[in-house]
């Protein structure tokens, strides 16, 4: 009898190290995930056709939360910033233009920054545009955003520049759906 409580026992002891092991294991994957989401990436699913055709409605995008700790966002960049206009509304536009540029639209759809015209070759095939005749140079820390799909968009020309404080990612891959991968 002695040996079969021994051996009970020692069953015992490894079950609860084996469930031990699955709860830490557990609990580390939760707590990497969690500060996976909260300090890394972001999962975002992207709110207006503003972006189309480079990103669409309801598509599933992951942004990358660090890429601006150790890097200025540059002009072309994509760019999820928290909305000046709208309460707790996060958007992605591409940054045009950045702090000291000074950019200029024109009644014939150019875009111009710091006097040459930029090369806008996201945007949708045979879009004819019109702006009002605008310049505008940026101040410290300041953004001048625009969607690519410039006649849906609600950006800088209409709400003026963002503030480098409140982009909190650059938009690094679709993951869903496949089909725009």
């Amino acid at each position: 009898m002695p040996q079969t409580e021994k051996t009970d026992g020692s069953k015992t002891k490894k079950v609860v190290r084996e469930i031990q092991g699955y709860a830490i294991a557990i609990i580390s994957a939760v707590i990497v995930a969690v500060l996976t989401r909260v300090f890394i990436i972001e999962p975002f699913i992207v709110p207006t056709p503003s972006m189309e055709p480079t990103l669409i409605v309801d598509d599933k995008v992951i942004i990358n939360k660090l890429a601006y700790k150790f890097t200025d966002v540059k002009r072309g960049d994509i760019i999820a910033f928290h909305s000046n206009t709208e309460d707790d509304k996060e958007l992605v536009k591409r940054a045009i233009a950045v702090e000291g540029d000074t950019v200029m639209l024109t009644s014939e759809g150019e875009v111009f920054v710091n006097g040459e015209k930029a090369e806008e070759d996201y945007l949708p095939v045979g879009m004819t545009l019109s702006y009002l005749n605008q310049e505008l140079t940026l101040g410290k820390n300041e953004i001048f955003v625009m969607g690519d799909n410039r006649k849906n968009s609600f950006d800088s020309r209409y709400f003026g520049t963002i503030p480098e404080d409140d982009v909190f990612g650059k938009f690094l891959i679709i993951y869903w759906p496949p089909s725009r991968w």
